[in-house]
């Protein structure tokens, strides 16, 4: 989202007008999920996607158009993707709909998005609404949906959330952790790892916006941010280190902690949690080990299964 709007800014900036559309509502079945955005700039560079297709084609047809005209307010419509005479036509047929919001933003918006930007940058909160009277930004509490939308009639207002609530932390940054950050950052992700070791070399080419943590595997939950939105995954160089590790992450209220292991390192894994005063309850809590079964040992491969089952789970708990 930061890339996106950093865009939108320095277009701003070169004082050119930018097409912006963002998917605020959908329903099964559409290709373009809510939080998903587009835009065009006054030059025809696109980024994003709300869902590709001859959809897309006619929006960004009509984004040109939009541009020249300097279309003053927050526009509003609803894409059915099937036949229909009550609804807008898509022109897909795949079922399902999304309701888009589409606007014109011009150099006197920069004001609104330089803050969102830095909200972004930091990993602040912070929810961009968006309405007929045009943009602001307000606070956001988890507590609030990441995009929603309140319409009656011609009077709606849109609220998308900056705080990326997809987060995964993950402890131990050798190989399987290293190929599980690149492919949760590349998911769209928060990523954080925490490594004690360090100039480890698997750290140094990860992307950047994962944030890397260089401390003691036994304070991974240490100031940790938003517990009950992050996802841990244990995975450092030894059964001991991950002992230290889980024992940091299980009072926390952790929607996933999952461990990689073996059957016979995940019991040793267990004694050592129960020594120190951990019970059933608390095993049961540890997914053990953890990722899809996919039987294969490579790094890149359980970076990939673990990612799937994270992914899994997430789009579970938002069907509900």
């Amino acid at each position: 989202m930061l890339e996106f709007w950093n865009k939108v800014v320095y277009e701003l900036d070169c004082y050119s007008k930018v097409f912006v559309a963002i998917v605020v509502e959908h329903k099964k079945g559409t290709p373009g999920t809510s939080r998903a955005m587009m835009l065009r700039t006054e030059a025809g560079e696109v980024l994003g996607t709300i869902g590709g297709g001859v959809m897309e084609s006619r929006l960004l047809d009509e984004a040109e158009g939009a541009i020249e005209r300097s279309t003053p307010e927050p526009q509003l419509k609803t894409l059915v993707h099937r036949q229909s005479k009550d609804h807008v036509e898509s022109g897909l047929i795949c079922g399902g709909s999304q309701t888009v919001v589409t606007l014109v933003l011009n150099p006197d918006h920069r004001r609104v998005l330089y803050e969102v930007c830095s909200c972004l940058r930091q990993g602040n909160a912070g929810r961009l609404i968006i309405s007929p009277a045009g943009i602001s930004l307000e606070s956001e509490s988890i507590e609030d949906p990441s995009c929603s939308l309140q319409a009656v009639e011609q009077n709606w207002e849109a609220a998308i959330g900056l705080l990326n609530r997809r987060r995964v932390l993950i402890v131990g940054c050798g190989h399987c952790g290293a190929a599980l950050a690149r492919q949760m950052d590349l998911l769209g992700f928060h990523v954080t790892v925490v490594e004690s070791r360090i100039g480890l070399p698997s750290t140094e080419n990860l992307p950047k916006r994962v944030q890397v943590l260089n401390k003691p595997y036994s304070e991974a939950a240490k100031d940790l941010e938003f517990a009950i939105l992050t996802f841990a995954v244990v995975m450092t160089p030894s059964y001991l280190d991950d002992v230290d590790a889980l024992a940091s992450l299980l009072p926390e209220a952790l929607p996933f902690i999952g461990v990689m292991g073996s059957p016979s390192k995940l019991q040793k894994i267990k004694e050592k949690l129960y020594a120190r005063g951990f019970n059933d309850s608390d095993w049961d809590r540890v997914t053990a080990p953890v990722g899809l079964p996919v039987n294969s040992d490579t790094p890149a491969e359980i970076g990939v299964s673990v990612a799937a089952q994270i992914l899994q789970l997430t789009n579970l708990a938002s069907d509900t």
